[in-house]
């Protein structure tokens, strides 16, 4: 699969409401930021599929601002891969989340995870 043909299928699914993710046909890798390559095998043989967005707090962090305080972290997805996300709410590690995007224009967004 060519870049273009990845960013292209990430654009439709993000289009959509949904997460996306690559797999390795090679190895079954799966990672979330676009490569044209796996990571792990070196393969170029992806696919570009849909996540359910279902996951579990693996860390976190609260960023204390003048005005505002946010909390930052990383959910590890039932399909195996990894995102840095914001969180809505108080978390700990373990919690089940759901991880939705929330596009800010211009082909841009940022992932929100919901405490389940």
């Amino acid at each position: 699969m060519r870049l273009e043909e990845i960013y292209s299928a990430y654009d439709k699914i993000v289009q959509s409401g949904y997460l996306p993710y690559i797999r390795c046909k090679k190895c079954t890798h799966t990672f979330f930021y676009v490569r044209h390559c796996c990571p792990k095998c070196g393969s170029r043989d992806l696919e570009v599929l849909r996540s359910e967005g279902i996951g579990k707090v693996f860390s976190w962090t609260k960023i204390f601002r003048k005005n505002d305080t946010s909390i930052y972290g990383i959910v590890e997805l039932e399909e195996g891969f990894k995102v840095y996300c914001n969180f809505t709410s108080d978390v700990e590690i373990g919690d089940n989340v759901r991880v939705k995007i929330d596009s800010l224009g211009d082909g841009k967004y940022k992932l929100l995870a919901y405490k389940l």
